[in-house]
């Protein structure tokens, strides 16, 4: 789960990382076009690389924008329970079984609402036990 500063830098990374995406694939397929596909070709062909910049573009601008189409529906996505019920476990084993809310708001990238949430989740499935203000593994 993103903290604050990470949610801050998540939409320009977006268009960054695609610029990235289309970048490399144009480079990989131009390099690809231009040693004919054989590493360390002895014989590479730049005439046939130049005339297919058109598609080594088209490529690479497919894998920008399929990059930025996965990345911005995987950030909107509904955070995954599971996952979150992992770190409060992988919490309480590093901690001997035992933790408290604050303990969890600073081990963990969870706010306090989502921490709030997986708690109430975990103890309705048995998954933790309460003791006063701490929480601890069955």
């Amino acid at each position: 789960m993103p903290g604050p500063v990470a949610e801050r830098l998540l939409p320009g990374l977006r268009p960054v990382l695609s610029v990235i995406a289309t970048l490399s694939v144009f480079l990989i397929a131009y390099g690809a076009v231009y040693n004919l596909g054989r590493p360390r070709n002895p014989h590479p062909d730049p005439l046939l690389a130049a005339r297919l910049l058109p598609l080594e573009l088209l490529l690479g601008l497919l894998a920008g924008v399929l990059a930025y189409h996965n990345f911005g529906r995987r950030q909107q996505g509904a955070p995954r329970s599971d996952i979150q019920e992992r770190m409060v476990t992988r919490l309480a084993l590093r901690r001997g079984g035992h933790f408290t809310l604050p303990d969890l708001a600073e081990g963990s990238p969870l706010t306090e609402a989502q921490a709030r949430q997986t708690l109430g989740r975990m103890l309705e499935t048995g998954r933790l036990k309460r003791d006063g203000e701490a929480y601890r593994l069955p």
